[in-house]
C-alpha cells in the first residue's frame, strides 16, 4: 500500500495519471475499479446538477497507519518494463508477479526501476509499454537477431558516446543485437519498426478494439501524459425555490450514456423512449440534450459559467445585508469596507475603483475530476469511467475548507475603461492568439475586463504571500469576469485544505481595512516596475502562445496551483497604464506617487 494525500486522487495523480512513488512508477486505474462502497459521498447537489450527474464520491481515506485490510484505490504498475540499478538487467512483470512489495531483480536482488519512457496515442488516449525486446531487434544484422525467441536484455550506457540518448542502449544478449535511443523519441518512431496502439489503458484486462492512430513516445514524467480536466464549484446557500432542470434529470439517467455514445445505433430509438416514460419528457428534448452532449468541450464551458454566475450572487446577498455575516455553515460571508476610515486622495481614489469587498470566513470547495487527455489538447477526452455502461453515473471528487477575501469593481468606471480604444487594441492581440493557441482555446474570451481582473489577482496573490501567514502556492483565485446578462468584475483569492476545521483566519484579516487597501497599494507599486523592464513592459507577447504581454515570472506569474488559466492572459499595463495605454488603477499610483513625494518635501 502507498500513502497520498486525499486531494491528490483528483490531481495531479488523478485516473490516467503517472504517480511516482519511492522509486515506483504506478498508474491510476479509473473508477469502474474503486471500491464503490468504500467511498465517500461528496455533497454538492448545485455541481451534480450542472456536470449531468448522479453523485460525487470521494476516494476511501485512511488512517495514519493503515494495514493490509485498510480500503484503497486501485494502481497499476506502469511501464511493466524495468531495469535493475546494479547489473542493468531489463524485465517485463506480467500482473500475475504483482506482491504489492516494490520488485527486485531475480539475479542479483538489486532495486528495480522503471524505465523513462512509454508510448501514447495521441488521438484516443490510450498508453503502453515501449516494446524494448522489438526496439533492440529492429536493427538486426542477421536472421539470427531477427528470429530471437529468448531475448535477455540489458540497459546499458556506452563508454565515449554522446551525452545524448544516443549513449543509451538496450542490448540482448541471446544474439547480441542492440539500438541505442537516439531514435526514439522521433515522429513515429514505433510505426517504423511495426508496432500499433494496444487500444486501451494499461489497468483494463483482456483484448481491445483494435487502434490505429498515431503512436509517439514521451518521457513518462512528461506533463502532456496526462491532461486532467476537473471542475470547481463553492458550496454557497441553495435557492429558495428550485425550477426543476429537465436537462439535468436527462444527463443523469443510466441509459444516457448509451445513447450519446452511439446515436445512431440500433437500441437509441428504444433507450429514448424509455428515458421520456421515466422522466415524463418528450422525445425531442431527449435528442437535443443528446446533440449538445456530442460537444462535450462547449456543454463544460457552459456549466462553469453557470456555476461562477450563481457564486456572484451569493457574494452579493453578503453585499445587499452589510453587517452581519450570512450565508450557511459552509459559507459564511460578511460585506465589509475597503479603506472609509482613513481620508486621503489616494484611498478615495482607490475607493472610486473598488466597490464592494466581502469577507468569505468559511468556504467549501467541491472540486471534480471527469476525463483526461493524452499528448495535446486535441486529443479525444477519456472519460474517468471505463466501466460497463447503465450503471448509476458518478465521479471522483474531493472537498476542501477554507477562506478568503472577495471583492469587485466599480461597475461604471470599469465599463469607460473597456471602451477606450488602445485598451481594446491591446485585448484584441491577445485574443486574437487566444483563438488560435491550443492552450488558450480551453479558456473563454479574452476581454478588457477577464486580463484586467485576472492580472490584478496575480498581482495581489503575490503580495499576499509576504502577509497572509500562507504561501504563496496556497493562495488561490477565482475570477468573475462575466460580459453576459450579469455584468461580473471581481475576484476570489482563498485558500483551502483537507481538513473540516478549515484554515487559519490569514487570509480574513488582511481583508479587514485598511490592511486590503494597502496591499493593493503594494501591489500596483509592485506593478510600476518589473526587474525585467523595460523588455517586459514592452514585450510584444511572452510566455505559452505569447498569450501574454506585460506578464512574466518577475511581475505576474504565480504557482501553477494557484492559477486557474494556465499563467496566461496576463497584462499588467491595463492595471497601471503606460504612455499609450490607460491602466484602469493608473489615476490611483499617480496619487500615491503625489503623495509620496508631498511627504518628503
Amino acid at each position: 500500500m502507498r500513502m497520498m494525500r486525499l486531494s491528490q486522487t483528483i490531481s495531479p495523480f488523478g485516473v490516467g495519471s503517472v504517480l511516482d512513488v519511492l522509486g515506483e512508477s504506478l498508474m491510476g486505474a479509473d473508477i469502474s475499479e474503486w471500491p464503490y462502497e468504500k467511498t465517500e459521498r461528496v455533497e454538492s447537489a448545485r455541481l451534480e446538477q450542472a456536470l449531468g450527474v448522479r453523485e460525487l464520491r470521494s476516494a476511501p481515506s485512511v488512517p495514519s497507519y493503515p494495514s493490509n485490510n485498510t480500503p484503497g484505490i486501485y494502481y497499476q504498475r506502469f511501464p511493466r518494463w524495468l531495469f535493475c540499478q546494479d547489473c542493468r538487467l531489463m524485465r517485463f512483470v506480467f500482473g500475475n508477479e504483482e506482491t504489492g512489495e516494490a520488485p527486485a531483480c531475480k539475479e542479483c536482488r538489486g532495486k528495480l526501476v522503471p524505465m523513462r519512457f512509454i508510448a501514447v496515442c495521441t488521438t484516443r488516449g490510450h498508453a503502453m509499454d515501449v516494446p524494448w525486446d522489438r526496439w533492440a531487434h529492429s536493427s538486426h544484422e542477421n536472421a539470427d537477431q531477427s528470429r530471437c525467441k529468448s531475448p535477455r536484455l540489458l540497459f546499458e550506457t556506452s563508454r565515449g558516446g554522446s551525452e545524448g540518448l544516443s549513449s543509451l542502449i538496450v542490448r540482448c544478449t541471446t544474439c547480441r543485437a542492440s539500438r541505442h535511443l537516439g531514435d526514439l523519441p522521433s515522429r513515429e518512431s514505433l510505426k517504423r519498426i511495426g508496432v500499433r496502439c494496444s487500444g486501451k489503458q494499461p489497468w483494463q484486462r483482456g483484448t481491445a478494439n483494435p487502434c490505429d492512430e498515431r503512436l509517439e513516445v514521451l518521457q513518462r514524467g512528461a506533463t502532456n501524459v496526462t491532461l486532467s480536466e476537473t471542475t470547481t464549484a463553492l458550496d454557497i446557500p441553495e435557492p429558495t425555490t428550485q425550477a426543476r432542470d429537465y436537462e439535468a434529470e436527462i444527463r443523469q439517467h443510466r441509459n444516457f450514456e448509451d445513447v450519446s455514445t452511439a446515436p445512431g445505433g440500433p437500441r437509441a430509438e428504444m433507450l429514448v423512449e424509455l428515458i421520456a416514460e421515466d422522466l415524463k419528457v418528450s422525445e425531442d428534448l431527449i435528442r437535443r440534450v443528446v446533440a449538445s452532449a456530442a460537444k462535450h468541450d462547449d456543454g463544460l464551458e457552459a456549466a462553469r459559467t453557470g456555476l461562477l454566475t450563481a457564486e456572484w450572487h451569493a457574494f452579493m446577498q453578503a453585499v445587499d445585508h452589510p453587517g452581519e455575516p450570512t450565508g450557511t455553515p459552509d459559507f459564511v460571508v460578511s460585506a465589509t469596507d475597503l479603506a472609509t476610515e482613513l481620508d486621503s486622495e489616494v484611498y478615495r481614489s482607490l475607493e472610486t475603483r473598488v466597490r464592494n469587498v466581502v469577507l468569505v470566513h468559511r468556504l467549501r470547495e467541491v472540486r471534480v475530476l471527469h476525463g483526461f487527455r493524452r499528448y495535446d489538447l486535441e486529443a479525444n477526452l477519456v472519460d474517468v469511467d471505463l466501466g460497463p455502461r447503465g450503471r448509476e453515473r458518478w465521479l471522483p471528487a474531493v472537498e476542501s475548507f477554507g477562506e478568503g477575501v472577495f471583492m469587485t469593481l466599480d461597475p461604471e468606471r470599469l465599463a469607460d475603461w473597456e471602451e477606450d480604444e488602445d485598451v481594446l487594441r491591446r485585448v484584441r492581440v491577445v485574443e486574437g492568439r487566444r483563438r488560435d493557441s491550443l492552450i488558450g482555446s480551453r479558456f473563454g474570451e479574452a476581454t478588457p475586463r477577464l486580463i484586467l481582473l485576472h492580472t490584478l489577482a496575480h498581482l495581489l496573490m503575490r503580495r499576499l504571500a509576504f502577509t497572509s501567514g500562507y504561501s504563496a502556492a496556497s493562495i488561490r483565485e477565482r475570477v468573475y469576469a462575466g460580459t453576459g446578462s450579469v455584468q461580473e468584475a471581481g475576484v476570489l483569492l482563498y485558500t483551502a485544505a483537507g481538513d473540516a476545521e478549515g484554515t487559519l483566519g490569514g487570509l480574513v484579516r488582511q481583508g479587514e481595512q485598511p490592511r486590503l487597501a494597502n496591499t493593493l497599494l503594494g501591489s500596483l507599486e509592485d506593478a510600476a516596475w518589473c526587474s525585467a523592464d523595460p523588455v517586459c513592459r514592452e514585450s510584444r507577447g511572452q510566455g505559452l502562445g505569447s498569450l501574454n504581454l506585460a506578464g512574466c515570472h518577475g511581475c505576474c506569474l504565480v504557482a501553477e496551483t494557484s492559477c486557474e488559466r494556465s499563467n496566461v492572459l496576463l497584462d499588467r499595463v491595463l492595471v497601471i497604464g503606460d504612455q499609450r495605454t490607460p491602466g484602469f488603477f493608473a489615476p490611483t499610483l499617480t496619487a500615491t506617487r503625489s503623495a509620496a513625494a508631498a511627504a518628503l518635501r
